[in-house]
């Protein structure tokens, strides 16, 4: 996803690792519209800039620290590297680490469990036009249940891909998110995005699908949703728009598919002015595209109420066609959303007529986490995901937030961060249930969620198994319904806590480094009509006995009770 800059500087920018002000937080209670919230909402943070950083080699990623060594890591079984010949990282700070594999995403098959196509940013190929590797979007493909896997590049999107005309322009791909529609489709959709702006304004940037028919193996070139920065006959355009963050989801019963994403928008000068989330339907089994719809209202005669600041969309579609789309959104009294008691929410909006016309409903205030967690450097976000129970057609959003974190009364600044997985149910995306935390009293975050026939399981990280520490492990939490979830004990993942701080780093102001600033922004879980889910997460060890530590997909098959 896009961070909070004007260039997707990811991996490379200087993140800020000073915590952000609030107060108390509060219970997960339904919020007033009065209700305080602390952390910078969604307008401010968006509204951040950034200036890229390069790779310099002299800077050492945590990762060198471990060649020449054995992998300090046993046996990861039960869990499983979906990740195959992966390659070395030639250049840079990460110069002779096993490339990186983060954000992970995850589908199975509805008629045939066994057929399972997850995704990742896989930073594996080497793009000569930058020195140096960048991140492309891989497709990890099972047909044994997900105890082996083939690894497929997507191709087309960038210069690495085999991009040509305007993909020619793009030096990245990523945000990965897959979905099966009928037989064997599946649907792959990306950000592809380049790394400067040969023109001015903003940097080009595409969300795009590419399509399988074969179960998640082969897969054909990619399909323009939305393109801004370059024209169609590859030849560059000033932009004031970058698109970020996409998400699909198909209807199981016919070529229908739907793709949203934040759009966000600049003035002449690149200051940022709205994020919108946008929706675009498909018919063909996702070869043509219709015209971009606008989810949020207007900034234009702002009456109050739900904002265009938004981010980190995620749709579903109902038995019924029914389109219900899930993001973070800032619900402000002005356009200015700097009253006392503006506040960032999530938000499902229901199109009952293919995604052309939307209603909103606000389910909850969401308590922004500040930067990072305590003592950790990633970054964090609270958006949230969005499943489709297609037996008892009810829906679940998860998010996670900080609302039980300590914060210094006086000053205001985070003492110590408490993320926790809030979920609620609706079964019909306008009246949902009061908020329920599930978790543990450590931070829980990046939570994903999965439903069918009435369980509904919950995935996040979890730093509940080194409670004094930084390392993380995955876990998940399994109930009849979302009520039995807050009784719901905690499910272990992970063999092992592992350090997450192996990859990535910036240099702040002062010249010091930081290691680990980026692991993806989400994770993921897919539950399949036999009820056993799949979770998939960033791990930090690597292939143990393979190579050494680094960020691998990784994934497991559990059997829920029936």
């Amino acid at each position: 996803m896009r961070p909070s800059t004007t260039r997707r500087s990811a991996i490379l920018g200087v993140i800020s690792l000073i915590g952000s002000l609030a107060l108390v937080a509060t219970p997960a209670t339904a919020a007033s519209d009065a209700v305080a919230v602390h952390n910078p909402l969604l307008k401010e943070v968006l509204a951040e800039e950034e200036e890229p950083q390069p790779d310099d080699p002299a800077q050492s990623a945590l990762c060198q620290s471990y060649l020449g060594h054995p992998n300090p890591y046993g046996n990861p079984a039960p869990n499983v590297d979906q990740i195959v010949a992966d390659t070395v990282v030639p250049v840079g700070s990460q110069a002779g680490c096993s490339a990186a594999q983060n954000e992970t995403t995850i589908a199975v098959n509805p008629r045939n469990p066994r057929n399972i196509v997850a995704g990742a940013n896989d930073y594996r190929l080497f793009n000569a036009r930058e020195n140096r590797n960048d991140s492309a979007s891989f497709a990890y493909t099972s047909f044994d249940g997900g105890h082996s896997w083939t690894n497929v590049a997507i191709p087309g999107l960038t210069i690495t891909a085999g991009g040509t005309g305007a993909f020619s322009w793009f030096d990245g791909s990523g945000d990965p998110v897959v979905a099966f529609g009928p037989g064997n489709t599946v649907y792959f959709a990306s950000l592809a995005f380049s790394r400067s702006a040969p023109l001015g304004g903003q940097d080009a940037s595409a969300i795009v699908v590419n399509v399988s028919h074969d179960g998640g193996l082969h897969w054909g070139a990619p399909h323009v949703v939305a393109m801004d920065g370059v024209n169609a006959d590859g030849t560059p355009a000033v932009t004031h728009i970058f698109n970020d963050k996409p998400w699909i989801a198909a209807d199981p019963s016919n070529g229908r598919v739907y793709v949203t994403w934040t759009e966000f928008t600049y003035d002449n000068d690149d200051n940022y002015l709205e994020s919108p989330i946008m929706a675009s339907a498909g018919v063909d089994f996702g070869s043509h595209f219709g015209t971009p719809v606008r989810i949020p209202p207007s900034l234009t005669n702002f009456p109050g109420g739900i904002t265009p600041y938004d981010q980190g969309s995620n749709p579903q579609v109902g038995n019924d066609g029914q389109l219900y789309v899930a993001y973070e959104a800032s619900v402000c009294a002005t356009a200015a959303c700097d009253a006392a008691g503006d506040r960032d929410a999530t938000v499902v909006a229901t199109s009952t007529d293919h995604g052309r016309t939307f209603r909103h409903a606000i389910v909850d205030t969401n308590y922004d986490f500040p930067d990072t967690l305590t003592g950790e450097n990633f970054r964090l976000n609270s958006y949230p995901q969005l499943a489709y129970d297609r037996i008892n057609e009810k829906l679940t959003v998860v998010w996670s937030d900080d609302r039980n974190g300590l914060y210094d009364a006086t000053t205001g600044a985070s003492v110590r961060t408490n993320g926790d997985n809030v979920v609620s149910a609706s079964g019909n995306g306008k009246n949902w249930s009061r908020p329920l935390v599930v978790g543990t009293p450590q931070d829980e975050f990046f939570s994903a969620v999965a439903a069918r026939d009435g369980k509904v399981a919950i995935t996040s990280y979890t730093r509940h198994y080194d409670r004094n520490g930084i390392n993380l492990d995955y876990a998940y939490w399994a109930g009849s319904g979302t009520q039995s979830l807050s009784r719901a004990a905690t499910q272990r993942i992970t063999t092992v806590s592992e350090n997450p701080q192996v990859q990535f780093l910036a240099v702040e102001p002062d010249g010091t480094e930081v290691q680990g600033v980026f692991i993806g922004d989400y994770s993921a879980v897919a539950i399949g009509n036999d009820l056993r889910i799949h979770p998939c997460w960033t791990d930090f060890r690597g292939r143990p006995g393979v190579n050494t530590p680094n960020q691998d997909a990784y994934t497991q098959s559990i059997q829920l009770r029936r």
